[in-house]
C-alpha cells in the first residue's frame, strides 16, 4: 500500500487533473502542473479532483492502482 500523501495536480492550459500517490509525479511540478489540494485519504482528494474537474469540465485522471487499493482496503475492513 502506498504511504504519504495523495496529491491533486492541476495543468490549467491542458484543462487537466491528476490525482496521484506517487512521489515521482512530482516532476509534472516542473512541466507546468501544481499542486493544488492534498490528503492523507484517497477517497477525499480524489473527491475534491472530481469536483473541480467537473465545475471547470477539465479531464481528470489518476492510477486504477491506487484507487483499487483503496477498494481492496475498503473490503476487508
Amino acid at each position: 500500500m502506498m504511504t504519504g500523501r495523495y496529491k491533486v495536480f492541476i495543468n490549467r492550459r491542458l484543462g487537466r487533473i491528476l490525482v496521484s500517490g506517487k512521489p515521482e509525479d512530482e516532476v509534472l511540478i516542473n512541466e507546468g502542473w501544481k499542486v493544488i489540494y492534498e490528503h492523507q485519504d484517497w477517497k477525499n482528494a480524489f473527491a475534491y479532483a472530481r469536483d473541480y474537474a467537473d465545475k471547470h469540465d477539465y479531464i481528470l485522471e489518476w492510477y486504477l492502482e491506487e484507487e483499487k487499493e483503496v477498494l481492496k482496503d475498503a473490503l476487508i475492513n
